[in-house]
């Protein structure tokens, strides 16, 4: 038998999302992980005791996302969701959100609009269920206008999927954007991994359009990528959706706990929060000055950058940098990032900063 004969054509077609980076981080424990966008800072004390304290029970399942109304009440007020529970589900990370969105919505031949550039899973999943990809392109310093979307909609246009802030950009598509194609009858996504980066969200808007969803993490500013949870904010009815595909039981009870715990703490997010924008602010101003290298303007926990001007590549830099302790992101030839003189550092701490800049300065 030729097993591939029985896999779907969508999943034949589909590409394994490399994620190698993280294995050469893991690997080398001393390099500094300036390539992942996770934050650089320890957890909250608070979390790492409340971990603790649910470490002799993870013999037991976990409450599943509706039923644990203590933990989705407690986003529904860091977000500022009226309604409370009903507004919210859980994923084992907003990842498992990219790919429960397009499960609920998409059939075969419907297209989903995505600005290009944006992060890459956002194009690979909605293939999976018969969706089609139609990019959407921004002018040269990646910046979109209304008509830039509006141009592509057609009669088989069913879905907007975007970051804001755009990874791997770290600008921020208009919000009268947002709210023209929700008007639109799109079923619009937005990812908020970034948010607290940039200090704004789209959470108010939630009640206003059934058909807008937002996507969040707390891999970003909540420093716990590693305990894999994501949530999405959306009108009960389509949580209602969302929750009938969604695996049971799908985020664990160290998870649960550690979440709750954060939202406990929000003092000390806000905390990293500023000490990130802070340190963002300097980096992007310092690389600014050489001007054989084009900054993008960033309100993520990111900077992208273009060093075509240097006569260098990307590549070149990115292999600098390794070698003197710091991995950052080579991201050159993607979805119209062309050329290859792309790289992103992620803003770690002062410290690995002012390093990294040093080195970036030294192969110019």
């Amino acid at each position: 038998m030729n097993l591939s004969d029985k896999v779907s054509q969508a999943v034949q077609n589909s590409k394994l999302y490399n994620l190698n980076h993280f294995h050469e981080a893991w690997e080398n424990p001393d390099i500094r992980r300036l390539m992942g966008n996770e934050l650089l800072y320890p957890p909250s004390p608070h979390v790492i005791e409340a971990v603790k304290a649910m470490i002799p029970y993870i013999n037991y399942y976990p409450e599943d996302a509706p039923t644990n109304k203590k933990l989705l009440n407690a986003l529904a007020g860091y977000v500022g969701i009226d309604g409370g529970s009903d507004w919210i589900t859980l994923g084992n990370g907003s990842m498992e959100i990219i790919d429960m969105v397009p499960h609920a919505f998409i059939n075969p031949g419907d297209e989903i609009l995505l600005p290009a550039p944006d992060y890459s899973p956002y194009s690979r999943r909605p293939i999976i269920f018969g969706g089609k990809i139609v990019d959407v392109i921004p002018d040269s310093n990646y910046v979109y206008s209304l008509e830039d979307f509006t141009s592509k909609i057609t009669a088989n246009t069913k879905m907007v999927i975007m970051s804001r802030p755009n990874a791997p950009v770290g600008n921020l598509i208009d919000r009268k954007i947002v709210e023209k194609l929700c008007e639109a009858q799109l079923i619009v996504v937005v990812d908020e991994a970034y948010a607290e980066f940039s200090e704004q969200n789209l959470c108010d808007l939630i009640p206003r359009y059934e058909n807008f969803i937002i996507s969040r993490t707390f891999s970003k500013a909540m420093g716990l990528g590693g305990i894999r949870l994501g949530y999405l904010i959306a009108h009960p009815e389509v949580i209602g959706y969302i929750d009938r595909i969604r695996v049971p039981e799908n985020t664990s009870v160290l998870t649960q706990t550690a979440a709750l715990a954060a939202l406990e703490d929000i003092a000390y997010i806000k905390t990293n929060v500023k000490r990130v924008i802070a340190t963002r602010e300097w980096f992007q101003e310092e690389i600014a000055k050489i001007p054989e290298i084009k900054v993008y303007p960033s309100q993520g926990n990111s900077v992208l950058m273009n060093v075509d001007g240097t006569g260098k590549t990307a590549e070149e830099f990115v292999t600098h940098i390794r070698n003197n302790g710091y991995l950052v992101r080579n991201l050159s030839g993607g979805r119209n990032l062309a050329g290859k003189g792309f790289f992103r550092v992620t803003v770690g701490t002062d410290q690995d900063m002012q390093a990294v800049a040093k080195l970036i300065k030294e192969l110019v």
